[in-house]
């Protein structure tokens, strides 16, 4: 009676290939589960870094188009030419401009100058001073810049509008107050991905709603 109970104990256990089939099994499963979670963590590592980047380059931009829609059409007296002239000058890969917007919220006007970076990086090299009375583009030039939105490259543009003819207006690829007597109504920049890093290409306009001095009647490109 006793030896009949025994038995049927022992043969509702495990052999020792079961054993080590149920083992072989939990590895299985608790490495296929390490290596989900390290393909999880990797895609949320490389998604977080373009959110960053994205984030950066928002941050950037809008920083940019806050300066631009504050331009400002700052005069400054040429002893040379004994004349009068607005400062923002401009072209495809550059753009020099004074704004009442700093990055510090510090009062009075500041200068800004972009250009395409000359790393192999790309970028937009950034330059800011205070502007005084005088021509700032001599400050401006002394000035270390700060390269911002690497891996992009950079085409500007400026609108023309026919004032009497709101409907005529065209973008050009160059910009001089001093011979135009007035600012762009607006600016675009092109950015173009050179890297990687960057997926698609990014373009910004920014109104400028002071674009011309009430004295200096501003004239057709």
């Amino acid at each position: 009676m006793v030896h009949s109970s025994k038995k049927s104990f022992l043969s509702q256990g495990f052999t020792l290939l079961e054993v080590l089939l149920s083992l072989s099994l939990s590895v299985l499963v608790i490495m296929v589960l390490v290596v989900s979670m390290n393909m999880v963590m990797r895609d949320w590592e490389r998604t977080s870094n373009r959110l960053e980047e994205n984030l950066d380059s928002a941050l950037s931009l809008l920083q940019i188009e806050r300066a631009f829609e504050g331009a400002f059409p700052h005069t400054y007296w040429d002893r040379d030419e004994n004349k009068l002239y607005i400062f923002f000058e401009g072209d495809e890969e550059q753009v020099k401009w004074v704004s009442t917007v700093s990055p510090n919220r510090q009062l009075g006007l500041t200068a800004w100058q972009l250009s395409l970076s000359k790393e192999k990086t790309n970028g937009i090299e950034v330059r800011i001073v205070p502007a005084y009375g005088s021509n700032p583009t001599e400050n401006l030039e002394e000035v270390e810049p700060i390269t911002i939105l690497e891996g992009y490259s950079a085409r500007f543009e400026y609108l023309y509008v026919e004032e009497q003819m709101e409907d005529d207006s065209r973008w050009e690829k160059k910009w001089s107050a001093e011979k135009l007597r007035g600012l762009p109504h607006a600016v675009r920049i092109h950015l173009k991905s050179e890297s990687d890093k960057h997926e698609n290409d990014l373009e910004m306009i920014a109104l400028i709603s002071a674009h011309e001095h009430d004295a200096i009647r501003p004239v057709e490109p």
